[in-house]
């Protein structure tokens, strides 16, 4: 999508110095106001290469799944998935500066004997109780 003063710079046409006032506070106005819900693509693109990255890592996450793995290598194992996999996308830079990406909350795994999510720290040995039936 092109904003008004790029339209205008591609047709070729000068305005003058009033004009070009009353145009820049409609394009600040303009960008403040962009659209980030489902109608817009790119965020339905995004929300879909995320769905990507996730499944990606749930499934290397059960295979990793097994009696006796320790909760803090399959946590740092799914985060290691989605650094790498984000890494690969939105890498234009925008104004010079590149996109952050990454992890925005953290691998849990649902441990039997642990209410809710559980993202141990390093320090923490945990091993898993998987039963393989």
């Amino acid at each position: 999508a092109f904003s008004s003063l790029q339209l205008i710079n591609f047709a070729g046409l000068t305005m003058s110095d009033d004009e070009s006032d009353a145009s820049s506070v409609v394009e600040e106005e303009e960008e403040e106001e962009e659209i980030t819900d489902l109608s817009n693509s790119d965020v339905c693109t995004k929300y879909q290469e995320a769905s990507k990255i996730v499944n990606l890592a749930l499934t290397g996450l059960i295979s990793q799944c097994i009696p006796g793995a320790k909760i803090i290598d399959l946590c740092q194992f799914g985060t290691t998935v989605i650094e790498v996999q984000t890494a690969k996308l939105y890498t234009k830079k925008v104004n010079g500066v590149a996109v952050e990406r990454g992890v925005a909350f953290p691998v849990c795994i649902s441990v039997n004997d642990v209410i809710c999510n559980h993202s141990p720290l390093a320090s923490e040995e945990l091993v898993s109780k998987i039963y393989c039936t």
